[in-house]
């Protein structure tokens, strides 16, 4: 079983999601955080499920997507998943990393 590590960036990011849809809908904005953190629960049985991101070369760099969210995060050794940072489909991946592969 894989331990789990939020970045402080990707628990800012979950926030911002959040508020941004309590705002106009209390109920999606629980939704919506209840299902990034059920996907990134997942991970600890199976950290590989994700996709390598097709922006970088480096295979250790995956996602889940859920809705119009990328969850990015770095595997290391089977072991240990970094929730790196939570991002919208549309939103360029290399200016959110600050670890470049």
């Amino acid at each position: 079983m894989a331990e789990i590590n939020w970045s402080r960036e990707a628990r800012r990011d979950l926030k911002a999601i959040a508020k941004f849809f309590e705002r106009s809908s209390p109920q999606y904005s629980k939704y919506i955080v209840k299902r990034i953190f059920d996907t990134v629960s997942g991970l600890r049985d199976h950290p590989r499920i994700g996709r390598p991101i097709p922006e970088f070369e480096a295979k250790i760099f995956r996602e889940r997507i859920v809705e119009n969210f990328r969850i990015l995060y770095l595997l290391q050794n089977n072991e240990t998943v970094e929730i790196l940072t939570i991002i919208h489909s549309r939103q360029d991946v290399s200016k959110h990393l600050k670890r470049k592969p």
